[in-house]
């Protein structure tokens, strides 16, 4: 007699479900009736995102009862699946400005002299901020009117703006100033620190509510190339940094282009540096690449303090040659366990073959395998030969050449997301010069491009429509019958050897674009009018797109093509914001909690009222635009 799963005891069903990931659960829940009620009790709802999501911000809203669990555990559910299927819940036209920069929910914006800043799931008044009134104070007469300043943003955390200012003469005289964009800023100050540089070549800066550290391209290493020096102050007098002779010069860390060969950030307490490159020199004898990872605590910038890894493996250098054009290297945070880890973005020629293909690869660190407060040879951990066994040089060589090889570790395939199926035998891509942004999500296991695409509108008069491209896997159940492939899977001789390749296999979704062609109903052809705004001066065949991507939004501006001269910087562009949460609403059931619900987040939909520069996602959307009853 066979029983099915809405037959069992809710506790037998609990304990299962328990084992479940959210995405798992949800789907199970749609199956029938029964398993929905049963699978949507609060305790459940409860251990699964306290288990497995527990640092996210839903669940953070859930533990102080501004949201409940219930809503928090949908609330994941939805912008994940939102973000992986590319069918966001709303879209819209933020504004205009000079340059902007989004992190933490909250985007600032530069236009002139003025700054808005406004939480983008807010439609609240934005706070605004003269930089006139806040600087010239402080800056006193060093600069004969305001209009002789070049202002750009650096980073934005915990409520803290830090931004860069010069002369626009190209004095190296310089400033960076940490402004407080709160409402009702402390002692009715604006301006928490400033710091004079004396040189910002590569200049970077990273903070949070303690601490702000900058970053140069300035020092000089004991072999006579340029090194990357850090220093940091104290922006809350409570946490005091300890003295210090000098600034931190990083010794052996290699690679100046953010982004692609290098990244920083403040994680946990502690600030991260992190390279893809080896040397400045050209290795002859040279069979690994490793990552190179410098940490130290926050509130101890000291060289004693600093911990290095320089023996992150990356890959082996037979496995062929790789785009630089399309590397992008970031640090993430884990929403599960809330660690740093290293995700790469590459596209390589397999074997020196004529075919690329583009991998993302992550990398977990575990400083308590190995970590040194010196630098050190990769090759100082190797028990056994310096060379792989089919060198011809194995003879001739020792661990004094230096020859920087290591053998291949165990892989696991969470470690690599390939950005086509085995199963898809003509992918599309598009070329760089059509890729305008990129990005991938390690929470979503997605990767997302900005892409202009010349076969979705065929309307000569407007450059090649902008459309999200989005691609991504998930975890399943390694015994269940492969269904979903079509036709005959692509070999690949060179593909990784996965450790866990007989318990673990994932689902690629096939690639997705949206919006749809906008002749396809009246809401597809005002999403292109959004996602393709008109651009304020310029022509707008030529134009390019700046972008940032987190677990809740896209937020880009678009500008006219660059001039590459100092009026690039004063030319007005547009910010377009795809968000793909859903509003979230205090529940009645919360109304006596302790907390305001005024607290929760606020509904992020655009009024009730038709608006071209907007629009959202409601119940019923599709059938109306089948219909084409939609607008």
């Amino acid at each position: 007699m066979t029983t099915s799963p809405d037959q069992l005891p809710f506790d037998i069903l609990f304990c299962i479900a328990s084992n479940l990931n959210l995405e798992d659960i949800v789907h199970l829940s749609q199956t029938c009736r029964q398993l929905k009620a049963l699978l949507d009790e609060r305790t459940l709802c409860r251990r699964t995102v306290e288990v497995g999501y527990s640092h996210t911000e839903e669940a953070q809203l859930a533990q102080v009862e501004k949201i409940s669990y219930k809503q928090a555990f949908q609330a994941i559910y939805d912008r994940r699946h939102a973000l992986s299927t590319a069918y966001p819940f709303s879209t819209r036209i933020l504004g205009q400005g000079n340059t902007f920069l989004y992190r933490q929910g909250t985007i600032c914006v530069l236009d002139g002299d003025m700054v808005r800043v406004s939480d983008v799931h807010s439609h609240s008044d934005p706070i605004q901020l003269d930089l006139k009134t806040i600087l010239r104070p402080i800056l006193g007469s060093a600069f004969a009117a305001f209009g002789d300043l070049r202002v750009s943003f650096l980073n934005y955390s915990h409520g803290i703006l830090a931004i860069h200012v010069t002369k626009d003469s190209g004095s190296d005289d310089s400033h960076i100033f940490a402004i407080d964009t709160t409402a009702d800023p402390s002692n009715g100050r604006r301006v928490i620190s400033a710091v004079q540089l004396a040189s910002c070549s590569k200049l970077f800066v990273r903070n949070n509510s303690r601490y702000l550290y900058y970053g140069t391209h300035t020092g000089t290493g004991g072999d006579g190339h340029h090194k990357w020096e850090i220093s940091g102050i104290s922006l809350n007098k409570d946490f005091p940094l300890p003295e210090r002779e000098s600034s931190l010069l990083i010794e052996n860390f290699h690679g100046t282009d953010i982004g692609s060969t290098v990244a920083f950030e403040i994680h946990n307490h502690y600030f991260y540096a992190v390279s893809n490159q080896g040397t400045f020199e050209v290795e002859e004898i040279d069979y690994t690449s490793f990552y190179h990872l410098v940490r130290f605590p926050l509130d101890q910038p000291l060289p004693d303090a600093i911990e290095k890894d320089e023996n992150i493996y990356r890959r082996q250098h037979r496995q062929g040659p790789i785009h630089d054009s399309w590397t992008d290297l970031v640090l993430q945070l884990d929403e599960s366990t809330n660690e740093t880890v290293i995700l790469e973005s590459r596209r390589e020629w397999a074997q020196a073959s004529s075919r690329q293909s583009r991998t993302f690869y992550v990398t977990k660190l575990d400083f308590k395998d190995h970590v040194s407060s010196s630098a050190s040879s990769p090759m100082a951990d190797i028990d056994g030969p310096f060379l792989p066994e089919d060198e011809p040089y194995n003879g001739l060589l020792d661990s004094s050449n230096k020859p920087n090889w290591k053998p291949t570790p165990d892989l696991y395939s969470w470690s690599q997301h390939a950005e086509f199926a085995k199963e898809e035998k003509s992918p599309r891509s598009f070329i760089l010069a059509r890729t305008k942004f990129r990005a991938y999500n390690y929470s979503c296991t997605s990767f997302l491009d900005l892409v202009e695409d010349d076969r979705c509108c065929d309307d000569p008069s407007k450059p090649p429509c902008l459309r999200l491209r989005v691609g991504s896997r998930r975890e399943v159940d390694p015994y269940e019958s492969s269904t979903r492939r079509k036709g005959k899977e692509r070999i690949n001789e060179w593909e990784p050897d996965f450790v866990d390749k007989e318990s673990v296999r994932y689902y690629h979704s096939p690639i997705r674009m949206w919006p749809p062609p906008a002749s396809q109903c009246p809401c597809s052809k005002r999403l292109h009018d959004i996602i393709n705004p008109p651009l304020p001066s310029g022509s707008s065949h030529a134009r390019s797109v700046t972008g940032v991507l987190d677990e809740r939004c896209l937020v880009y501006m678009i500008k006219s093509g660059r001039s590459y001269g100092s009026s690039d910087d004063n030319t007005l562009g547009t910010i377009v914001v795809v968000d793909f949460t859903r509003p979230l609403t205090a529940s009645a059931s919360l109304a006596s909690a302790s907390t305001s619900t005024s607290m929760a987040r606020c509904d992020s939909k655009m009024g009730n009222g038709f608006s071209p520069s907007s629009w959202e996602w409601t119940p019923g959307l599709e059938k109306r635009c089948q219909a084409g009853t939609c607008r």
